[in-house]
């Protein structure tokens, strides 16, 4: 039985909230771009005028129009002849030009694990795709509720959170912030359209936090420190009390997924490592992604000795989020703002390249075989 994180008991904070609330409310959630945000989403960072392929199956367009990531990557890379280009939205699936993606949350019971993997499939199996694309959007209803069950976990506080909040070295006054600013953020969720319109999509976690900075309502800075680490305290209880029976299995979305003719990868597997062990039915692991930078030689040296029915392919996941391009102050990944579509560097690593030979593996024939691959 799963534990509960919530206690009615315990009095609401005031329910007022001003009109400073609402304009940050409505800045952080709006999902129309400035015409300077479209300047940035259209714009790249870099470019590389001698790159003549683009391989990019791991980024997040979020809410930014797909026609303005083929701008930017028509700028960042003009010589391009031979691209394979896949979005991954998380729980979403997403079309551009000839394929579709998604990165797709799944419990893999054997380790009793949450993990993610990256489906890659031929837009046009998606007219026949109807269980594969329900199983996706339950999975996203269920995750776009995890920031209201934070919410409420915060509002409503239970015994077990505020002994976790003391054991952490905070008071009762950082829990009150933090419950105020969470009573605050959930009216503003339920009193319009968000859980209903395209603002949907801005509903994750990090709004809580996103929200806070955004309305630091002139508190001591000590307090309203303790208040964001109060926030992300209950955030992680939350999440680990995650119901996994309303996933689906690793097993069943794979199958789903092989029986469109998709292609399956890990990403960033050092933060799941037993789906490596397991004989999960999947095409390749990412040996680097920027957020699990350090193992990529070792990746590349265990994904060799792996043994599959089909050998396992090396991917590279630059796993960039628009948002950390065009609302950087918003973003919870401070390294995030660093990424960009279909750059790679350890593709051009000496050291990582001479693993990658000793492997038999390189860009290339993963990207060749890959889209092979995928029916």
């Amino acid at each position: 039985m799963q534990t509960s994180l919530t206690s009615p008991r315990r009095p609401l904070p005031g329910a007022e909230f001003a009109q400073a609330d609402l304009e940050a409310f409505d800045r952080l959630t709006s999902v129309e771009l400035t015409p300077e945000e479209t300047a940035l989403a259209s714009t790249p960072d870099r470019t590389d005028e001698n790159e003549d392929r683009l391989f990019a199956v791991h980024f997040h367009p979020e809410w930014v129009g797909l026609d303005l990531i083929e701008k930017r990557l028509a700028l960042a890379f003009p010589n391009v002849s031979d691209f394979m280009v896949i979005p991954t939205q998380h729980n979403r699936v997403t079309v551009m030009g000839p394929w579709a993606g998604v990165e797709v949350d799944c419990y893999a019971p054997g380790y009793d694990q949450k993990i993610q993997l990256l489906i890659h499939l031929r837009a046009e199996k998606l007219a026949g795709a109807t269980k594969f694309l329900s199983m996706i959007e339950q999975t996203f209803r269920y995750r776009a509720l995890q920031l209201l069950e934070i919410l409420a976990a915060l509002t409503h506080p239970s015994p077990e959170i505020s002994r976790e909040i003391n054991s952490n070295g905070l008071d009762h006054q950082a829990l009150d912030l933090a419950s105020l600013y969470a009573m605050r953020l959930d009216q503003l969720i339920h009193s319009g359209d968000a859980l209903t319109s395209p603002r949907s999509e801005m509903l994750k976690n990090r709004l809580l936090t996103d929200f806070m900075l955004a309305r630091n309502l002139d508190v001591d800075p000590v307090l309203f420190s303790n208040s964001l680490a109060a926030a992300n305290i209950v955030k992680a209880m939350v999440k680990h009390h995650l119901d996994y029976d309303r996933f689906h299995t690793a097993v069943e979305i794979v199958e789903e997924a092989r029986s469109l003719g998709a292609g399956v990868v890990v990403p960033h597997p050092p933060l799941f490592w037993p789906a490596l062990l397991d004989d999960l039915d999947v095409d390749g692991w990412e040996v680097w992604n920027p957020s699990t930078p350090k193992q990529t030689v070792f990746l590349t040296e265990c994904l060799a000795r792996a043994r599959r029915k089909r050998p396992l392919l090396a991917f590279m996941g630059d796993d960039t989020h628009m948002s950390s391009k065009i609302r950087p102050n918003i973003t919870e990944d401070k390294n995030g703002a660093g990424r960009e579509i279909g750059f790679q560097p350890p593709w051009r690593d000496p050291v990582v390249l001479a693993a990658l030979k000793d492997a038999g593996q390189s860009r290339e024939r993963t990207m060749d075989e890959y889209r092979s691959r995928i029916v």
